[in-house]
């Protein structure tokens, strides 16, 4: 019977030590520096509504398009691997809806105000990741009173190193 709960004991004990060892090995969360991204199109985003008289109990969208060379700074976790999400948070004017396509090695996506998207998972091989996105962006036109800015971003979770 010693025997018996010796074992139990040692098998809880690596147990809560495996638990340990897996909270510990949770990805780290950075954000990326993206301040040489630029606008391809000059001035404003341009909205137009979709529909001029929308269905009763249909919102008002608007929706608008622009492209934007996006260069990630990933040189902090050269040699890494990880995943890279596209980051909005909430709008103060209610939701917003992002689509874009990407051309090199971010993926294309959706992505909806106070959420991110997974654009990109593997290794981190050189300092920079540069790509064009085709942005098309809706919201309700109805509750869009004015010109507003999107902060849009990036972030990296890191996998732990082995």
């Amino acid at each position: 019977m010693n025997v018996a709960r010796s074992r139990r004991a040692i098998a809880i004990a690596l147990f809560c030590a495996g638990l340990l060892s897996c909270a510990s090995a949770v990805a780290q969360t950075f954000r990326i520096d993206d301040s040489a991204s630029q606008v391809l199109s000059p001035g404003e985003v341009k909205m137009r509504w979709e529909s001029l008289v929308p269905r009763p109990g249909q919102p008002s969208t608007i929706t608008g398009q622009v492209a934007v060379r996006v260069v990630l700074d990933v040189s902090p976790w050269r040699g890494r691997r990880g995943r890279i999400y596209h980051t909005l948070p909430p709008s103060p004017t209610g939701p917003v809806t992002v689509r874009w396509t990407a051309d090199g090695p971010l993926s294309s996506g959706v992505l909806r105000d106070g959420e991110r998207a997974l654009v990109y998972t593997g290794p981190i091989d050189s300092d920079r990741l540069v790509d064009t996105f085709r942005l098309t962006l809706q919201a309700d036109g109805d509750r869009v009173l004015r010109p507003q800015s999107l902060a849009f971003g990036f972030e990296i979770e890191l996998e732990p190193a082995r």
